[in-house]
Protein backbone atom coordinates (compact mmCIF):
# COMPACT_ATOMS: atom_id res chain seq x y z
CA UNK A 1 0.00 0.00 0.00
CA UNK A 2 2.83 2.22 0.67
CA UNK A 3 4.33 2.27 -2.46
CA UNK A 4 0.67 2.83 -4.27
CA UNK A 5 0.25 5.73 -1.74
CA UNK A 6 3.56 6.85 -2.61
CA UNK A 7 2.85 6.80 -6.79
CA UNK A 8 -0.82 8.48 -5.71
CA UNK A 9 1.22 11.62 -4.13
CA UNK A 10 3.71 11.44 -6.76
CA UNK A 11 1.13 12.24 -9.48
CA UNK A 12 -0.84 14.47 -7.15
CA UNK A 13 2.14 16.80 -7.25
CA UNK A 14 3.19 15.98 -10.83
CA UNK A 15 -0.31 17.10 -12.18
CA UNK A 16 -0.32 20.04 -9.94
CA UNK A 17 3.35 21.13 -10.99
CA UNK A 18 2.74 20.77 -14.41
CA UNK A 19 -0.78 22.31 -15.04
CA UNK A 20 0.68 25.44 -12.56
CA UNK A 21 2.74 26.36 -15.55
CA UNK A 22 6.09 26.32 -13.48
CA UNK A 23 9.35 24.73 -14.68
CA UNK A 24 9.82 21.23 -14.24
CA UNK A 25 13.41 21.33 -13.44
CA UNK A 26 12.83 24.05 -10.70
CA UNK A 27 10.42 21.99 -8.77
CA UNK A 28 12.50 18.89 -8.56
CA UNK A 29 13.97 20.27 -5.46
CA UNK A 30 10.53 21.12 -3.89
CA UNK A 31 8.99 17.49 -5.00
CA UNK A 32 12.01 15.74 -3.19
CA UNK A 33 11.69 17.78 0.34
CA UNK A 34 7.68 17.28 0.10
CA UNK A 35 8.06 13.57 -0.64
CA UNK A 36 10.89 12.96 1.89
CA UNK A 37 8.34 14.66 4.37
CA UNK A 38 5.63 11.84 3.82
CA UNK A 39 8.12 9.17 2.63
CA UNK A 40 10.63 9.19 5.62
CA UNK A 41 13.32 6.76 4.52
CA UNK A 42 13.25 7.58 0.39
CA UNK A 43 16.19 8.93 -0.93
CA UNK A 44 16.30 11.54 -2.95
CA UNK A 45 17.69 10.10 -6.00
CA UNK A 46 14.97 7.29 -5.92
CA UNK A 47 12.49 10.23 -5.53
CA UNK A 48 13.98 11.98 -8.56
CA UNK A 49 13.34 8.89 -10.55
CA UNK A 50 9.89 8.41 -9.59
CA UNK A 51 9.39 12.38 -10.17
CA UNK A 52 10.84 11.71 -13.76
CA UNK A 53 8.97 8.45 -14.25
CA UNK A 54 5.56 10.06 -12.88
CA UNK A 55 5.36 13.26 -14.28
CA UNK A 56 6.21 11.50 -18.23
CA UNK A 57 3.02 8.94 -17.31
CA UNK A 58 -0.66 9.81 -18.17
CA UNK A 59 -3.06 9.17 -15.17
CA UNK A 60 -6.08 10.48 -14.00
CA UNK A 61 -5.60 12.67 -11.16
CA UNK A 62 -9.24 11.89 -9.81
CA UNK A 63 -8.02 8.26 -9.07
CA UNK A 64 -4.67 9.15 -7.90
CA UNK A 65 -6.86 11.62 -5.30
CA UNK A 66 -8.78 8.61 -4.68
CA UNK A 67 -6.48 6.51 -3.58
CA UNK A 68 -4.40 8.97 -1.28
CA UNK A 69 -8.23 9.72 0.50
CA UNK A 70 -8.50 5.88 1.10
CA UNK A 71 -4.72 5.10 2.60
CA UNK A 72 -5.22 8.04 4.80
CA UNK A 73 -8.45 7.23 6.17
CA UNK A 74 -7.77 7.52 9.89
CA UNK A 75 -4.75 9.60 9.26
CA UNK A 76 -5.53 13.59 9.87
CA UNK A 77 -2.05 14.51 10.03
CA UNK A 78 -0.85 13.02 7.06
CA UNK A 79 -3.77 14.13 5.06
CA UNK A 80 -3.62 17.87 6.30
CA UNK A 81 0.03 17.80 5.87
CA UNK A 82 -0.68 16.33 1.58
CA UNK A 83 -3.00 18.83 1.10
CA UNK A 84 -0.82 21.59 3.18
CA UNK A 85 1.93 20.61 0.34
CA UNK A 86 -0.48 20.56 -2.79
CA UNK A 87 -1.94 24.05 -1.87
CA UNK A 88 2.20 25.21 -1.72
CA UNK A 89 2.71 24.26 -4.81
CA UNK A 90 -0.71 25.39 -6.66
CA UNK A 91 -0.10 28.69 -4.88
CA UNK A 92 3.48 29.34 -5.85
CA UNK A 93 2.93 29.50 -9.41
CA UNK A 94 0.31 32.24 -10.62
CA UNK A 95 -2.96 29.60 -10.14
CA UNK A 96 -5.37 29.72 -11.99
CA UNK A 97 -9.11 28.34 -11.33
CA UNK A 98 -8.40 24.78 -12.75
CA UNK A 99 -5.56 24.68 -9.72
CA UNK A 100 -8.06 25.83 -7.42
CA UNK A 101 -10.39 23.19 -8.51
CA UNK A 102 -7.94 20.28 -8.14
CA UNK A 103 -7.61 21.58 -4.12
CA UNK A 104 -10.75 21.48 -3.87
CA UNK A 105 -11.50 18.16 -4.94
CA UNK A 106 -8.23 16.60 -2.88
CA UNK A 107 -10.19 18.93 0.20
CA UNK A 108 -13.57 16.92 -0.38
CA UNK A 109 -11.72 13.39 -0.91
CA UNK A 110 -9.90 13.98 2.17
CA UNK A 111 -12.65 15.21 4.24
CA UNK A 112 -11.07 18.39 5.91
Amino acid sequence: MDSMLKEAVASLFCHIIKTGGGSMDEERALFCRFMQQNFRGTTCAELMELYEATCKKLYNVDTKISIIANALTQKTYEKMSIFKQAKHLVLKDNPRQKDYEILEKLKRALAL
